[in-house]
């Protein structure tokens, strides 16, 4: 750490090399390893090594070359694209059998190097003992693999790079030292979730897009913000786009702006998203659903920061940091010819996965406590608790909504507990959940009584027609919040709505308020 902290320390600009040094010593504080490999490919079938560090790294490796023809094993894998890990079980010659002499059984990874569809190389970590790589490190170096990719092939931006690693050395120092706030919506100790946290830190220090997957409240956009208050961008804006939410016929001057004149009502010029966020970082949140035929134009930015206002001939320039976030298949998305590869394989340098709450079972009760602190902070209920039997109900309750659900339910109880301890029966879901959670309880419906109108058919006592149920939950909200609609204790967060999507269902079922 301190040789790479000194290397940091000079003015003059460093080789990719040492950048990669000090990424894979980086890596080192993640994963446990006594030989990192970094080989480029010297010509078509020959790959040399370029970097080589641990504790038993030898100068003979300097000159190393492996030729493809002849190791068909790693020409294989490397088709493959996949992080591979050897069975100690299953004979098979090592990667530097020719030159060093490592324990007859240890552990060895190889993880090829990729940029879109063409290899640039491979990089291996050896450990002297057995079963040292669990397959969830094999899946995270073939995600870190990716950023050791971009590296390698950037020689031109090695000096950019170094002064985000420091970034990234220092800032992982601190936090593993010290509580701080840059993680403060990123509450979690299960594995899965440190894994998540663990990427998030070393994929801050590069500029390569990323990108986020999961589930629907999983929180992907406090991700995003957690890997731009981490770099060397957070003292620039962070803008973020929902993709899903961008009207057609505005999107691409919402994105890219527009000149004055540029259509009817354009009475000035407007800078969009990208020009907003100059310096900083561009969080595209759902975005798989934004318009096919803008996708062009931010491939183009992605490839050479420039585009054009809507009305406009001039090139604009712009640094930013792309972050985008999606709940679909994007690969599916692809296929079915509603999202562009080319566009994919731009953003999916660094993927990012983040688990459901039902992976994260360990931390159901932390993000209820998380949330109960705030909420004594924000309303003043300083005897807010969870009793025991409210926290076993937390822990078996399904949540299709992930945390986001989990952040509104203990929310609406302590509003219904008014500020005392919370009972299990207060920890209700919200109206989608609730017709979720209900769905299979409720009877058949019963057999119409005359089949040929709709309106004819009988409903079983125990279940209201569905307006009728709505207007029940919202008019509960509503009580709840003393009739307030928007902030964090209205009656819209209550239900994870938006205030404007509540008062149009109130609107269309009349209630008054």
């Amino acid at each position: 750490m301190n040789k790479a902290i000194s290397v940091l320390n000079k003015t003059n600009p460093i080789s990719a090399e040492q950048a990669l040094e000090l990424i894979l010593e980086a890596l080192r504080e993640l994963v446990d390893y006594e030989l990192a490999v970094v080989m480029g490919f010297e010509d078509k079938n020959v790959l040399k090594v370029r970097k080589a560090i641990g504790p038993l790294s030898s100068k003979l490796l300097d000159d190393f070359t492996i030729n493809l023809n002849k190791r068909k094993d790693i020409a294989r894998i490397l088709d493959e694209r996949k992080a591979f890990l050897f069975d100690e079980n299953i004979p098979h010659v090592d990667t530097y059998d020719e030159i060093m002499k490592l324990p007859e059984n240890h552990s060895c990874l190889v993880a090829p190097l990729y940029i879109g569809d063409k290899a640039i190389g491979m990089m291996t970590l050896d450990h002297s003992m057995c079963s040292r790589f669990t397959p969830e490190i094999v899946r995270f170096i073939s995600t870190i693999s990716k950023l050791i990719s971009v590296a390698l092939v950037q020689t031109d931006a090695s000096q950019s790079l170094i002064q985000k690693t420091e970034s990234l050395l220092l800032e992982r120092n601190v936090l593993l030292t010290a509580s701080t706030n840059v993680f403060k919506d990123m509450v979690g100790s299960s594995r899965a979730w440190t894994t998540v946290l663990d990427s998030i830190k070393l994929v801050a220090a590069s500029d390569v897009p990323v990108l986020i997957s999961g589930e629907t409240g999983t929180g992907k956009e406090q991700a995003a913000r957690t890997i731009h208050r981490l770099s060397n961008r957070a003292e620039k804006p962070f803008v973020p786009v929902n993709c899903s939410a961008l009207v057609q016929s505005l999107a691409e001057s919402e994105i890219f702006g527009h000149e004055k004149g540029a259509f009817s009502g354009a009475a000035a010029l407007r800078k969009g998203r990208f020009e907003l966020a100059d310096g900083g970082t561009l969080f595209l949140d759902e975005v798989g659903d934004l318009p096919f035929d803008l996708q062009p134009k931010l491939l183009r930015v992605l490839q050479d920061g420039k585009f054009e206002r809507v009305g406009g001939e001039k090139p604009v320039s712009v640094d930013v940091r792309i972050i985008a976030a999606t709940n679909v298949d994007l690969a599916e998305a692809v296929s079915m010819g509603r999202f562009r590869e080319d566009l994919l394989y731009r953003l999916d340098v660094f993927p990012l996965r983040l688990p459901p709450l039902r992976e994260r079972d360990d931390d159901t009760a932390l993000l209820a406590e998380h949330f109960i602190s705030d909420i004594r902070k924000r309303k003043g209920f300083e005897n807010t608790s969870l009793s025991m039997a409210a926290i076993e109900k937390l822990m078996s309750m399904p949540w299709h909504g992930n945390v986001r659900e989990l952040k509104n339910v203990v929310e609406r109880a302590a509003i219904l507990s008014q500020g005392g301890e919370i009972p299990a029966e207060h920890l209700v879901p919200g109206t989608r959940e609730f017709y979720i959670s209900n769905a299979a309880k409720k009877k058949p419906l019963k057999p119409a009584v005359n089949k040929e109108t709709e309106k004819d058919k009988v409903l079983p006592e125990d279940i209201k027609p569905f307006d009728e149920a709505q207007t029940e939950i919202i008019q509960k909200a509503l009580l709840a919040s003393n009739g307030k609609i928007y902030g964090k204790d209205g009656a819209a967060a209550l239900l994870n709505l938006k205030p404007g999507t509540l008062q149009s269902k109130m609107k269309k079922l009349g209630i008054k308020y």
